[in-house]
């Protein structure tokens, strides 16, 4: 069995109408949370501010918590055990988000908190992320 690492962000900003979160539609159309595997040599904390800049083009972060990691199985030539660390990150900045199109990254965008939870992919995992970032407001 084949074990994977890797390391996210769920990124939050203060909105007109509230806190807002940042979802990414990525290569199979689910509304989801930047993430990459771990490099060598490289804190899971800083894998994921750089996976946060490579896939939407944001750097102005700060982290204000762990959050749960998340794991699950997949298939891809085998089974993989994949073990993905998440952040709680906030935005300080407002520039125009840039999805990594070379990545599959389709789209990117500012949601309101509130509602994100009705369009996420992945429920099994996103939604305890978002609701772990929820309390921790």
């Amino acid at each position: 069995m084949k074990e994977e690492r890797s390391s996210g962000g769920v990124v939050i900003r203060r909105g007109g109408s509230g806190w807002q979160v940042l979802l990414i539609r990525d290569m199979n159309g689910s509304w989801t949370f930047p993430k990459g595997l771990i490099e060598k040599g490289e804190l899971p904390e800083q894998t994921a501010v750089r996976e946060i800049s490579e896939e939407v083009g944001i750097g102005d972060l700060t982290l204000v918590k762990k959050l749960s990691p998340i794991v699950y199985w997949y298939r891809r030539n085998g089974r993989i055990k994949k073990t993905v660390l998440y952040f709680l990150f906030t935005a300080n900045s407002d520039k125009p988000l840039k999805p990594q199109k070379e990545e599959g990254i389709q789209e990117a965008k500012w949601t309101p908190l509130h509602r994100a939870k009705t369009i996420v992919g992945y429920p099994k995992t996103n939604r305890s992320l978002l609701q772990e970032t929820i309390l921790s407001l």
